[in-house]
């Protein structure tokens, strides 16, 4: 302790301003530095969640416009679908349903016992929905060609239902009962 006092005492021009230097430090930390490093750690983090939310509201114009260019494909190719692949009215509903039927049993080798037709009415006047019941018999290879060659066809026929049961006949052969459906166009140049 002696030491420190002599030390003090002879050294104290050089001491004091030493201290007075390291307490202006101290002061200065306290009122200059310490607050700004706050606002650049409150400026970095507000620039990471402006980058957050850029990034993100980037993603959601690119859902967006996805969407709206997905929902331009889809009209298109819904409106190539009503034009190119739908019947435009009864008639040739009918023809197509009843065309196919016929072409694919006489492929299959299956004979028609009978068949009949229903039309639903449209929900929203866009579409009628035609559906056929046909009774066909066969043996079961046939049966299945018959199916088969319904369901590839390049008509737009849909297989909706299929009952199958024994055929009264004899024991080889099958009686199926299917349901078939079409839809054509209502509304401008199909009714």
């Amino acid at each position: 302790m002696i030491l420190f006092r002599r030390i003090l005492a002879e050294k104290r021009h050089l001491i004091y301003p030493l201290i007075g230097a390291l307490l202006l430090n101290v002061a200065l930390y306290i009122a200059v530095v310490y607050p700004l490093s706050l606002k650049v750690a409150n400026g970095e983090r507000d620039a990471n969640a402006a980058r957050t939310a850029r990034a993100r509201a980037q993603s959601e114009y690119e859902l967006a416009r996805a969407t709206i260019l997905g929902k331009d494909s889809a009209d298109a190719e819904l409106k190539k679908f009503y034009e190119a692949v739908l019947p435009p009215d009864f008639s040739a509903a009918r023809r197509l349903l009843f065309g196919s039927i016929e072409k694919a049993a006489a492929a299959a080798g299956v004979k028609q016992e009978s068949e009949t037709y229903d039309i639903n009415e449209p929900r929203q006047n866009v579409l009628h929905r035609m559906t056929a019941t046909v009774d066909v018999v066969g043996d079961y290879r046939s049966i299945r060609r018959f199916i088969h060659g319904l369901e590839t066809a390049p008509e737009f026929i849909v297989v909706e239902n299929v009952a199958l049961t024994q055929g009264s006949r004899d024991q080889q052969s099958l009686n199926v009962v299917l349901k078939i459906a079409t839809y054509f166009r209502t509304g401008g140049n199909g009714n």
